[in-house]
């Protein structure tokens, strides 16, 4: 199977999972990626996921489950990008009031790697709706591989 059908969609399903905290401004969404992003430049991508999680709306099993797929995901991208050597968040896109999508792409030693955020202004403030990360840099560009 080819690295480009092996795309990792980690969190794209909204779950119902009312237990999840919430972001206050959306002033906080970027700093929030911001951090992720720096976790995975540095290679810690537990420290990433434990980052995300509390905002999140995904039950707990839904989430580790694709915690566990991503990494089985990185082992086959690593042999071939090589390590994180950093991120640049490279897009900021609000739709309407509720709705909030950051791009950003962590930097390997021999490709980028796409991660976007999305963020959802629940009744009680901000959350992760769902995120996801891939090797297709064509997307970033509007651009059909």
């Amino acid at each position: 199977m080819s690295i480009r059908a092996i795309v990792c969609t980690v969190l794209s399903i909204v779950s119902a999972n009312t237990f999840a905290a919430t972001i206050k401004a959306e002033s906080e969404l970027r700093p929030l990626a911001e951090l992720v992003m720096a976790k995975v430049g540095a290679n810690d991508l537990d420290g990433a996921f434990k980052a995300i999680q509390p905002f999140a709306v995904i039950a707990d099993s839904e989430f580790q489950s694709a915690v566990l797929s991503s990494k089985a995901q990185r082992e086959r991208y690593g042999a071939r990008y090589g390590k994180a050597v950093g991120y640049e968040c490279i897009d900021q896109k609000k739709v309407g009031e509720s709705l909030v999508k950051i791009l950003c792409i962590e930097k390997t030693e021999r490709h980028a790697l796409p991660w976007s955020f999305y963020f959802y202004r629940s009744p009680k403030g901000w959350v992760l709706n769902s995120f996801n990360w891939n090797d297709q840099l064509p997307a970033i560009f509007n651009v059909q591989p």
